[in-house]
């Protein structure tokens, strides 16, 4: 863990709930909905785009070195679709720009986490969530499932192709390859729960509502001891 993470880490008394899950899963919605209960959230693929969106930045050099100019836009920025286009369905190029990636993620959700009151709940929401060095600051884990069916029936709604769409689901680790990885990573020592996401909100709304309460009984357990 690098001295920012350890140090946000051992400050924070409320808990760091992790809301990850595969592309169009339904992360943000579940995310959102743990808002209204007061959590504070902190998007990491929000962070991701305001990283790609830095002119010239030290992060686009990095990328354009290691994936060829193509994937620098006229104004200096990285270009998204171009990017995606090389890495998904290339596991060598996705774990590539991973390492050049993950590591100004980190920094920069340990400051927004840095920001926020350590009497205040906080979520990550990412999709690579449990594969980074943020998995050490977590208390509790939500993995969002939903059929491969519903996830290109989202992305399709945003406007990509289906060979597309299907080339980017099949690439990614399924929910128990995550857990598995979670498990070598920090043991028993973080709760799992799961959320079944079949694309009506009211039943969605629900299944938040009732893992934030098991959280946070958990969580109060833990405390107690």
């Amino acid at each position: 863990m690098s001295n920012g993470l350890r140090t946000v880490g051992k400050q924070r008394q409320a808990p760091v709930i992790g809301i990850t899950g595969n592309i169009a899963s339904g992360k943000s919605t579940v995310a959102r909905l743990l808002a209204a209960h007061g959590v504070h959230v902190i998007d990491a693929d929000h962070v991701v785009h305001n990283l790609y969106n830095e002119p010239n930045s030290a992060l686009v050099s990095a990328v354009a070195a290691a994936f060829g100019a193509c994937v620098v836009t006229p104004q200096g920025t990285l270009d998204r679709a171009v990017l995606g286009g090389i890495v998904f369905g290339d596991a060598a190029a996705l774990a590539r720009l991973e390492t050049l990636v993950h590591p100004a993620v980190v920094a920069e959700v340990a400051q927004e986490l840095a920001r926020v009151s350590p009497q205040t709940p906080v979520a990550i929401e990412a999709i690579k969530l449990i594969e980074s060095e943020l998995v050490s600051l977590l208390d509790a884990v939500w993995i969002v499932e939903a059929t491969p069916k519903l996830q290109r029936a989202r992305l399709r709604a945003k406007g990509m192709a289906d060979s597309e769409a299907q080339r980017r689901i099949v690439a990614q680790p399924s929910s128990q390859e995550k857990l598995a990885h979670l498990r070598r990573i920090r043991g028993n020592s973080v709760p799992v729960l799961t959320i079944e996401n079949a694309g009506l909100l009211a039943e969605l709304q629900t299944s938040v509502d009732a893992a934030w309460e098991t959280t946070q009984a958990k969580w109060r357990d833990v405390k107690e001891l």
